[in-house]
């Protein structure tokens, strides 16, 4: 029963793990970008 236990706990985690992976790496590159408009903005 442990080892079920185990899987469905592994499958529920691993793809949320991936997902914020995934989208945590997007969200740092969107906010880099955001920050470098801001500052460039005076000297366009």
């Amino acid at each position: 029963m442990a080892t079920l236990d185990y899987v469905l706990i592994l499958g529920a985690t691993l793809p949320m793990a991936g997902a914020s992976i995934y989208l945590g790496s997007k969200i740092v590159r969107l906010a880099y970008q955001m920050i470098c408009v801001l500052v460039g903005w005076p000297l366009m």
